[in-house]
């Protein structure tokens, strides 16, 4: 028997200041096919699992105990199948994750599955967990100490974190994708060359030219559905409504079937939740947030410190990761194991990938594929929303060589959407490339990413 296993899944109950709580359930969600072709699964599977270190020579947690060095647990967990997709959420009803667990640097997935057919298999490769609970400290570190991917050293620490006050916030790790600005990273002011720099394309990414942007955050992932829901559910709080709910094959895969208005309102929310200044307007005074409808256009006070749309010109030079003369954000190549496109071989060929899935651990193997300024699925995944009116000849305007140019000022009826999909072909994943979208559109190959002004 054949098997495939596409595994993903985060942390779902996070530590907060308040709270000081180390999360003990972890909720994954995967797929398995079995047979020679593959074939997506259904019915009732027995799983077993394990947590181990990067090598699987070594078992922080398993669902009954019984697994050392990496072993096979004895116990197994009975699990509906559908399509190919199951769910769990480690930790319940199963032995419980201890807070020690969280302290490792390279926590592991191991999954065992047995269709009830060909007995229990080992599903390959191991998969690492792109979010891993948050480490607590307590309030006396000393000088110099290194946080960094859940990992804490710190000089001593005994118990689950409970009770702890007054904890610094430098001892405090965001999970991975973050929730918040934290999350993000800068993107330089500087010039750079726009357009097609080099090979074949379309005619509106010519005439290169030169643009001037200024330094902004943008967010190291695709917005996650995990965090897309987190933020609509404040939002639904504080007078915002959405025409779409928002999608995802799972809670850290990016949020799909969202329009432009959907994520420009979700992003004054984000901004109002983390105490920023809401970026869009339904007034040119800046006097009501947009909170609801869409068909006319907000208006944006570029000068708010809160979270919006990057605009096509930021979103091409973030995409370029300090490269000129380049095809795609790593160079001018492109296989299977750099990003997720159609017919590129990944476990997720039919459907996006986790948020961050090209860091090294991917199947194909590959290399990590943040970009030079540490962003994630730039090209491919899903195509990602800007504020930008789309008109093809923009690039033949003396506009688009102004400092921060942020596109037409007059409607076209379309917006400017960038980096390819899952669904696309290679062509559309280079960082020159341009595609248009009614601002309504919804379509389970778009999503976003959002940015922030200095």
């Amino acid at each position: 028997m054949h098997i495939i296993s596409l595994i993903f899944g985060s942390v779902i109950s996070l530590v907060t200041l308040a709270s000081a709580q180390v999360p003990q359930m972890i909720n994954y969600q995967g797929r398995v096919a079995v047979g020679d072709p593959a074939v997506n699964f259904d019915g009732t599977g027995e799983f077993r699992f394990a947590l181990v270190n990067a090598n699987g020579s070594t078992s922080y947690w398993s669902n009954d105990g019984t697994s050392t060095e990496g072993s096979e647990p004895t116990a197994a967990v009975s699990l509906t199948v559908t399509k190919g997709l199951y769910s769990v959420l480690l930790g319940a009803n199963m032995t419980a994750i201890t807070p020690s667990v969280f302290t490792n640097a390279d926590v592991r997935l191991r999954v065992w599955f047995d269709d009830g057919s060909n007995g229990s298999q080992l599903l390959t490769p191991d998969q690492r967990i792109a979010a891993v609970g948050y480490a607590m400290v307590a309030s006396s570190l000393q000088p110099g100490v290194d946080i960094i991917a859940g990992t804490v050293n710190a000089t001593s620490f005994i118990g689950d974190g409970s009770g702890l006050t007054n904890i610094p916030a430098s001892a405090i790790v965001p999970t991975d994708p973050p929730s918040s600005s934290a999350g993000m990273v800068l993107i330089p002011a500087g010039d750079f060359e726009m357009g097609r720099q080099s090979g074949s394309g379309d005619a509106d990414e010519l005439p290169l030219h030169t643009v001037t942007v200024s330094a902004f955050y943008l967010d190291k992932y695709e917005v996650s559905k995990a965090l897309w829901d987190e933020v609509k559910a404040y939002a639904d709080g504080f007078g915002y409504t959405f025409s779409n709910s928002g999608s995802g094959v799972g809670v850290n895969h990016p949020v799909n079937r969202v329009n432009w208005y959907d994520c420009v309102k979700w992003c004054n929310a984000r901004s109002e939740k983390e105490g920023l200044a809401p970026v869009y307007y339904t007034d040119a005074g800046f006097t009501t947030v947009y909170k609801t409808g869409e068909g006319t256009s907000p208006f944006a006070n570029w000068a708010a410190n809160g979270f919006r749309l990057p605009t096509e010109a930021e979103w091409e030079k973030a995409a370029r990761g300090t490269l000129v003369g380049n095809t795609y954000p790593w160079g001018n190549t492109i296989g299977g194991g750099d990003a997720n496109y159609r017919g590129s071989g990944d476990p997720f060929d039919e459907g996006t990938t986790a948020v961050g899935y090209y860091d090294g651990g991917q199947v194909p193997a590959g290399l990590n594929r943040a970009n030079g300024y540490g962003l994630y699925d730039m090209a491919g995944n899903v195509w990602e929303w800007c504020w930008d009116w789309y008109d093809g000849n923009w690039y033949d305007n003396t506009g688009a060589t102004t400092p921060d140019t942020r596109g037409p000022n007059t409607a076209s009826g379309a917006r400017v959407l960038r980096g390819g999909s899952w669904f696309s072909s290679t062509i559309d994943l280079r960082c020159a490339n341009r595609v248009s979208v009614d601002p309504v559109g919804v379509i389970s190959i778009n999503g976003f990413r959002s940015a922030r002004g200095l």
